[in-house]
């Protein structure tokens, strides 16, 4: 069963919904030239929860344990995060070394997912969009939070074409792929009466010039 995303951050006042802004990583909403896949957005994910992780860490402490617990679903992000911390300069073991003091960090990954939200038009004609929320969350231990374990979750949200959803979907990993909602029946119940209104508009117009 798909967890929900979109509503814990849509708040409804009326009709029009505003979004607060609490631990989102909001990117733009323009689309970029090259829109990327759901799977990269997730990799960007655990790269922030590393980096978190990383930040409440001493810069002295080169090494530390690394317990994953991705499950099998998760598990292609075993390699990015390991390489991750390498690339903030920890290095990672998996087992206990002959030292007898060493970090340990533990990772539970609980869930990710993709919804859409409402579809919309770049004008009467133009190009359907749709708003992507990509969503991490899970919870952690290392040795330098006193607290125990501690929850995160990570969201990006963006926009994307609908026509590029296809091609941005892992049809291999279930959690990339989300629920596209129809359009929505004003958008394509206006078109065609603005395209009639405006033929019939050009008709009107050119028999009153040719009867003068």
């Amino acid at each position: 069963m798909l967890v929900k995303f979109v509503s814990k951050y849509l708040i409804y006042y009326g009709k029009i919904s505003f979004l607060p802004l609490i631990l989102i990583l909001l990117t733009t909403s323009e689309v970029e030239s090259q829109t990327k896949t759901n799977l990269d957005i997730f990799y960007s994910l655990t790269d922030s929860l590393v980096d978190q992780i990383n930040s409440e860490i001493p810069s002295s402490e080169k090494k530390i344990l690394l317990t994953l617990n991705l499950g099998q679903s998760y598990s292609l992000f075993s390699n990015s995060i390991k390489e991750r911390f390498r690339q903030r300069g920890k290095e990672t073991l998996d087992q206990l070394s002959d030292e007898l003091k060493i970090t340990h960090v533990d990772i539970v990954m609980e869930g990710a997912g993709v919804e859409y939200g409402e579809m919309f038009r770049d004008g009467w004609f133009g190009t359907h969009y749709i708003q992507r929320y990509s969503t991490i969350f899970g919870n952690y231990l290392q040795t330098f939070y006193e607290s125990g374990k501690k929850e995160f979750e990570f969201t990006m949200i963006d926009t994307v074409k609908v026509d590029d959803i296809k091609f941005i979907e892992n049809d291999s990993f279930p959690f990339t792929k989300g629920t596209i909602p129809s359009e929505p029946f004003l958008s394509g119940f206006a078109e065609p009466l603005i395209a009639i209104g405006t033929a019939a508009a050009v008709i009107v117009i050119f028999f009153t010039v040719r009867s003068e």
